[in-house]
């Protein structure tokens, strides 16, 4: 299963999608503690188990990007 990183477009996304962002990661791979950087808008990384509902449920969300990385 590929390991999936979240970016935001903005700020004003970020602060208006955080906490769907966080019950999705919750739902769907049991938590929503992942490592994120401290800028901001943060950049969410070594998220894993994530299926592909959950990632598209993310992708829904306006001004959230996802990216993928396939396990070697």
């Amino acid at each position: 299963m590929p390991h999936i990183t979240i970016t935001w477009q903005g700020i004003q996304e970020w602060e208006q999608t955080r906490e769907r962002v966080n019950k999705i990661l919750e739902k769907h791979t049991g938590t929503s503690e992942y490592p994120q950087t401290k800028s901001l808008p943060p950049i969410m990384i070594g998220i894993q188990n994530c299926p592909q509902d959950g990632i598209e449920e993310l992708k829904a969300l306006t001004g959230v990007n996802i990216r993928g990385m396939d396990d070697d």
